[in-house]
């Protein structure tokens, strides 16, 4: 038998047994375990792995009863990714937008941490949004300047305040029909957001959960549906954890400005600048200072 026959037919196995088997969507990791919840039915189950999955993969489910296992996952439509000491990782699949939730003052507003974000969500096909929480506590002018630039860049902002319910409904509103990551520097109040978001999530309790998990042993994204509403199309929140920095080590020196609009069109003296203080390069004139500063020192990282 030619090898490429014995490939097609393996291809078609793969594919029929994906069709046949039960699928289920991975809502949350769990130590060497998953959570699912199933397509028919909608009940959730926790499952043992056999292949490397993250929130959101759609999977199909090998086995039955106590020998269930997660088989594989389908192709993912977008593919959330992070580098950083322990190499690369996929951190969630399958979403339409990154919310980068940030607080103006405490812990300070970090253009770096959100400029990487940014960037990690366009690479991912994602949209990338800014949501500036605990809004209450006062707005510095240098927070509101960063924020008109970034919305002129065609970056949506929703500034709100989770503890004080303000502005939340519009937020909410705008995560209907979608998938949207929620993602932040420790401390911004990411918690508190998505309690006001999905009342029924209580991540963060101490206790022993259904699952036999006590505190802080949840170390992946973890799913949650937003309450349903008359006449709007259902929307699911992904939370990750608290995150200190953010690496994109796993984007292209020469794709970077790509991911930066007012880099990405511009014409330099030569068609390959990488717009790093080139002889003729325009982008001095064409960016602001803190964004060229920022976008000059992630071509550091960049492979």
């Amino acid at each position: 038998m030619p090898f490429s026959t014995g490939r097609a037919r393996a291809a078609k196995a793969a594919r029929l047994r994906t069709v046949q088997a039960p699928t289920a969507t991975v809502v949350e990791m769990v130590g060497k375990w998953v959570r699912v919840r199933m397509d028919l039915g909608g009940d959730e189950r926790r499952l043992r792995v056999k292949a490397e999955v993250v929130a959101g993969d759609r999977v199909w489910i090998e086995g039955e009863a106590e020998n269930a296992v997660v088989g594989g996952y389908e192709p993912r439509r977008t593919e959330l990714r992070r580098s950083g000491n322990s190499g690369l990782r996929v951190v969630c699949a399958n979403a339409d937008v990154l919310a980068i939730v940030c607080a103006a003052q405490d812990p300070p507003f970090r253009v770096g941490l959100v400029d990487r974000m940014l960037v990690a969500a366009n690479a991912a096909g994602m949209t990338g949004a800014i949501v500036l929480n605990k809004c209450d506590t006062g707005m510095p002018e240098e927070v509101l300047e960063r924020l008109a630039l970034y919305e002129h860049l065609g970056v949506p902002i929703f500034m709100l305040s989770a503890l004080q319910a303000k502005n939340i409904d519009s937020f909410r509103e705008s995560l209907y029909g979608r998938t949207t990551v929620l993602a932040g520097h420790s401390g911004v109040g990411k918690s508190s957001l998505l309690r006001a978001l999905v009342p029924e999530a209580v991540r963060e309790v101490g206790h022993v959960d259904v699952w036999g998990r006590g505190r802080h042993t949840t170390t992946g994204a973890c799913a949650f549906d937003l309450p349903p509403e008359p006449g709007k199309a259902g929307g699911v929140v992904v939370d990750l954890p608290g995150v200190r920095e953010y690496g994109i080590g796993f984007v292209l020196k020469h794709e970077l400005r790509r991911y930066f609009p007012e880099l990405a069109d511009l014409r330099c003296r030569y068609a390959d600048c990488v717009h790093d203080g080139e002889d003729g390069c325009a982008a001095e004139d064409a960016c602001d200072p803190i964004r060229l500063e920022s976008y000059q020192k992630l071509l550091e990282e960049c492979c």
